[in-house]
């Protein structure tokens, strides 16, 4: 099983993602890594951050849980809003694979192709500044 924290950057009513490309297909995963062996899932972010978009950020109380299944691979996503506290947001390509930085207008979050794919609730929350539900289950997630 992995546990993949995810952080939450809103900014100017955008939201900030990084744009991966798989055959024909774009996808906008949220900023975020899997944790390594001891790492709690706050360490996780402030060091996935730091590596792949140089920021230092401050995690704040844990939003949504939900999970993918894709074979043999079950995966944790635990998503947190953040604050960024320093630098600006500029991608590392030793760290990463991602393409570019996008920042995607919370109105076209429920549209876009998004990993993990919490669309609707993330949506929800960033234009009515409310939660239904925390736990989100397991998650339809298209694999390119």
């Amino acid at each position: 099983m992995i546990i993949r924290p995810a952080g939450l950057v809103r900014h100017q009513n955008q939201l900030l993602t990084m744009r991966y490309r798989y055959g024909e297909h774009d996808r906008f995963n949220l900023p975020g890594g899997n944790l390594e062996a001891g790492e709690s899932a706050p360490a996780c972010l402030q060091r996935e951050f730091r590596e792949e978009l140089a920021l230092r950020i401050e995690v704040e109380d844990l939003l949504f849980c939900a999970e993918t299944i894709v074979g043999e691979r079950h995966t944790v996503h635990l998503i947190f809003p953040v604050t960024v506290l320093e630098g600006s947001p500029c991608l590392q390509p030793g760290a990463t694979r991602a393409i570019e930085i996008c920042w995607l207008p919370f109105n076209i979050v429920a549209q876009s192709s998004l990993y993990p794919n919490i669309s609707a609730p993330l949506t929800h929350w960033l234009l009515q500044h409310s939660v239904r539900e925390r736990y989100l289950g397991t998650l339809s997630q298209e694999w390119f």
